[in-house]
């Protein structure tokens, strides 16, 4: 059986602090698991004990390639869009939550990207 996870995939050229960085994965991290509540893969996530995986992209370029990557493989995506009250401009895409979904779904889309 394939383990159900939720991958977050964080810019890294924002220069966005650690506790930032733990802000927006936790937005995305929320964001995801209230878009999918009803899903039978969010609730193999949730008995499963929500599994997570952080993973880190270089630009916005290449965060936008992997969200259409996700979307055409009709994995669910959830995109962070930053307010702008602290590091990064508003309107930033600085994540995206791709997922709950099983590991071999995910892993065509997400696999050749290094843990953050």
């Amino acid at each position: 059986m394939s383990e159900t996870r939720l991958v977050i995939v964080v810019r890294t050229d924002l220069g966005m602090g650690k506790g930032k960085i733990a802000a927006q994965a936790a937005h995305a991290a929320v964001g995801a698991a209230l878009r999918n509540q009803g899903t039978a893969a969010f609730a193999d996530w949730w008995r499963a004990g929500q599994p997570k995986v952080v993973l880190k992209v270089a630009d916005e370029d290449t965060l936008g390639l992997v969200v259409a990557a996700a979307e055409e493989a009709g994995l669910p995506v959830e995109v962070i869009h930053d307010a702008g009250r602290t590091q990064v401009a508003a309107g930033t895409a600085t994540c995206a939550a791709i997922g709950p979904a099983r590991h071999d779904a995910l892993q065509p889309v997400t696999g050749a990207l290094s843990l953050l």
